[in-house]
């Protein structure tokens, strides 16, 4: 067996695998099909005693029995044709369906760094175009693998039932047919796999492009992106029709062997009858058989073809399916408190062979604000996602509540945990859902004394909608400043045990800013004792932390009051001096 055989066993096995728990479904198609197929057999037999017996007398008996059970047989073709239809369309689009909420699923609960080494559009077509052609995939092992090696068996029946020599010599054909199509097929499984890399890179540009429009337009990009759109899609052109090409040669390599079974048939049935070997009627049977082996092969070829395509996205597809999802979101012990609060010991964390942060030992204990500040690249940003556990230290170990973060159900540390950015994330839904999206259960009123802590309640009441206004695509809808409170006012109703603020006034202007610092303070400074980190390029809006951690290459320079640091002169001092300027 080749590559393109392993293969394609390998690719059954995985979705015949998705279609346990649809057995009884299977098993009702399989008895759907065998009756919707031996009925069609059972009509074309009964070509036989009409030509064969009817010339020697007219027993009109036998005609009215004839047309009786070919009429019977009809029905139950109609009958059970239409429930193969049904069953079939149901068992692959089912199928497809789980694969779908499997695949989204499983990217929930990948690993943050997985999305950082992929291109966004290549993840999105992967989601959407690849997973739509999977379908040809699911349509040949939940249809035709089902449908047409039954209908070639009733059709090989005929054949053996009215000339065992004749059929044995079409039999031996089959191996002329299969060898090239298996070749056919390793070359187009290649170029299907080229197509759809060409597609993601296409979906890449394009969401670049229009995620960036702005930028675009301001720097009269136009014609440069929509150059590079044009590349990839010529791209993704060529190669979608060098597979269509190897299709077409595929799909219609059938009638080579057909058109040999046919020559086999007429010299060697009309050999056959000369010698009284064989009847009128059973070469019109073989022909029959001939006929609908014909039709059943070119369908299976196809539906062949077509799987050889698709198993370059299937392939996509499980090989995002085949990376090992975080188990730390589902496994460890529960976080009961923070009564120890948040310790970093020894802590040091590479992204590949980068260090970015070396040897950290820090404490922060409830009701305390730690700032974070350095330069950029400093290693602030990462030290909080570890405390978030996004990924663990390469060495040393953090530890919340006194117990070692790789001890605990990352769920259930993210409980106690709410995080402000400065690009702040808003869903294209309501006020009152953007909100609530740290809590879902929370009523009408929690949502509304939250929003008047972050300072943002006054302002949602005055939109046509109020809270059930929708803020579009990333907030498209609102002012920075409207957004960000939005974020506090989320945090606010999480009212979380440890509180994180990654520059979370960085991009305003001076009268939102104002807002947002009074959202800040009275979010950090009020009556729950959280522990807050707070990471801050403008060293003024920090003056007030209750200590300033100073990170300088992936390490702790300095720790202090602002005024300690101030008197220090060194590496607090210089950057102070310079955001003064």
């Amino acid at each position: 067996m080749g590559d393109t055989g392993r293969a394609i066993w390998r690719l059954g096995h995985k979705f015949l695998q998705r279609g346990r728990p649809y057995v009884g479904m299977i098993l009702l198609t399989l008895l759907v099909i065998l009756l919707a197929n031996g009925a069609k057999a059972v009509q074309a037999g009964l070509i036989k005693p009409v030509v064969d017996e009817l010339p020697k007398g007219q027993d009109w008996a036998l005609l009215k029995l004839i047309a009786f059970v070919a009429l019977g047989l009809s029905a139950a073709m109609f009958v059970f044709g239409v429930l193969k239809d049904v069953f079939t369309n149901w068992l692959s689009k089912r199928v497809v369906a789980d694969i779908r909420n499997e695949v989204v699923d499983h990217m929930s609960y990948l690993p943050l760094g997985h999305y950082h080494e992929r291109k966004a559009g290549d993840l999105i077509s992967r989601v959407t175009n690849d997973i739509n052609a999977m379908e040809p995939a699911a349509n040949f092992f939940y249809d035709d693998v089902l449908m047409q090696p039954i209908m070639i068996a009733y059709a090989m029946g005929l054949t053996f039932y009215a000339n065992w020599k004749l059929a044995l010599a079409t039999i031996v054909l089959f191996p002329l047919y299969v060898i090239p199509l298996t070749r056919l097929g390793k070359m187009m499984r290649r170029a299907r796999k080229k197509s759809l890399e060409s597609l993601g890179d296409m979906t890449q540009a394009m969401a670049q492009t229009l995620g960036g429009i702005k930028v675009v337009k301001a720097f009269n990009m136009e014609k440069v992106q929509v150059d590079e759109f044009r590349a990839h899609n010529e791209s993704f052109f060529r190669a979608m029709m060098k597979a269509i090409r190897q299709r077409a040669v595929g799909e219609n390599l059938s009638q080579v062997f057909i058109g040999l079974a046919i020559a086999i048939m007429l010299v060697g049935g009309g050999f056959l009858i000369a010698h009284d070997e064989m009847s009128a009627g059973s070469l019109t049977i073989f022909a029959l058989g001939v006929a609908m082996m014909n039709s059943a092969v070119r369908e299976l070829a196809k539906s062949y073809n077509r799987l050889l395509e698709a198993a370059a996205g299937c392939d996509r597809i499980f090989e995002i399916l085949d990376i090992p999802r975080e188990a730390a979101h589902d496994t460890g012990d529960e976080l009961d408190g923070l009564s120890a609060g948040v310790e970093l010991r020894g802590v040091s964390f590479s992204y590949g062979t980068e260090p970015v942060l070396r040897d950290i030992d820090l404490a922060a204990a409830p009701g305390e604000v730690v700032a974070l500040v350095g330069r950029s690249g400093a290693g602030k940003t990462t030290l909080c996602d570890l405390i978030c556990r996004f990924y663990d230290p390469t060495a040393g170990e953090v530890r919340v509540g006194g117990k070692d973060l790789r001890r605990l159900r990352r769920a259930s540390l993210l409980r106690h945990v709410a995080v402000v950015t400065q690009d702040t994330f808003l869903f294209n839904a309501t006020v009152r859902d953007n909100i609530r999206y740290s809590r879902p259960d929370a009523d009408a009123k929690a949502v509304e004394d939250a929003a008047r802590a972050a300072n943002i309640h006054d302002f949602i009441v005055s939109l046509d909608r109020g809270y059930d206004t929708i803020v579009g695509e990333r907030g498209a809808k609102l002012s920075g400043g409207q957004r960000q409170r939005i974020a506090i006012a989320r945090a606010v109703l999480k009212d979380p045990d440890i509180l994180i603020l990654d520059e979370a006034t960085s991009a305003l202007d001076t009268e939102s800013e104002k807002l947002v610092q009074q959202a800040l303070a009275g979010l950090i400074r009020g009556g729950k004792r959280r522990i807050t980190f707070v990471i801050a390029h403008r060293l003024s809006t920090v003056r007030d932390a209750d200590r300033i951690v100073v990170l300088d290459q992936g390490r702790i320079a300095e720790a202090g009051k602002h005024d300690d640091l101030l008197a220090r002169d060194g590496v607090y001092a210089s950057l102070y001096r310079t955001s003064l300027q």
